[in-house]
């Protein structure tokens, strides 16, 4: 079965074309929290969220490009690192320390493996591609 991310990796791997996906739900989101205080952390998480979606592309497309395929077990493993550093360098964890270091990268993976569980429930027609090679 073709899923959304692996249309979009066999699409980021062709040359001359530029995928786009679109996260439009940000700014509707702000307007459903009831403070300020919360529209600031939904600022902050956000750009965020839009990391990690990248990285699971990203991976994804990696992924792609190798002659074997390469299982979900396997991307998780690569993107899991990448997501904890967005994680720590987002300011959601801002001034606060890491007790459980193995939850915190359990986590992390869940992250990472919710988020591709998100771009897959997207109908694969949602790849949009346009050509620049002319």
């Amino acid at each position: 079965m073709t899923t959304f991310l692996s249309k979009l990796g066999k699409v980021m791997q062709i040359a001359g074309k530029v995928v786009g996906v679109y996260m439009g739900f940000a700014p509707g989101l702000a307007m459903l929290t009831p403070t300020k205080k919360d529209d600031e952390f939904v600022g902050k998480t956000i750009e965020p969220l839009q990391q990690v979606a990248a990285i699971i592309v990203q991976v994804e497309a990696m992924a792609q490009t190798l002659d074997v395929p390469l299982p979900g077990t396997d991307k998780l493993k690569m993107a899991t690192p990448i997501v904890a550093q967005i994680i720590l360098q987002s300011g959601v964890l801002a001034g606060k320390k890491i007790a459980n270091p193995e939850l915190f990268k359990q986590g992390c993976a869940s992250v990472a493996s919710g988020m591709a569980d998100v771009l897959n429930s997207i109908k694969e027609s949602g790849v949009e591609t346009k050509d620049f090679s002319d």
